[in-house]
């Protein structure tokens, strides 16, 4: 039998894996402030909705959130296309896809968010 020879690898991983860890931790807070916000919302939707993002607290939580959150599933959908696509190039077309659709969703948000910020 011949032994198969496996090309090392040029990169180890363990940025991509860290910063993953990294993004979980810091949408940790911002989730449950997130829920905290829906309660407080839910208590009295008509007085604190409209203004909400006045709040300059809200307003830059809301963004951490966004940015993160896009952050965090670009990264995850990285791994997904890397390990279930073999094609090279159909590979990269689809990460520079995700990547471009995730700034996109995250410029839409901020620009939303500070909108409401400076009318509310």
């Amino acid at each position: 039998m011949k032994k198969i020879k496996i090309a090392p690898s040029t990169k180890t991983g363990s940025h991509h894996w860290m910063m993953q860890r990294i993004s979980a931790i810091a949408l940790l807070p911002l989730i449950i402030w997130l829920v905290l916000s829906f309660v407080q919302i839910a208590e009295d939707p008509q007085e604190y909705l409209p203004v909400f993002f006045a709040y300059p607290l809200n307003a830059v939580m809301g963004i951490l959130l966004i940015s993160t959150s896009l952050y965090h599933g670009s990264l995850g959908m990285r791994v997904v296309i890397e390990d279930y696509i073999a094609n090279k190039t159909k590979m990269h077309f689809y990460i520079m896809l995700v990547h471009f659709i995730s700034i996109a969703t995250a410029v839409a948000g901020i620009v939303a968010i500070v909108r409401l910020h400076l009318v509310g």
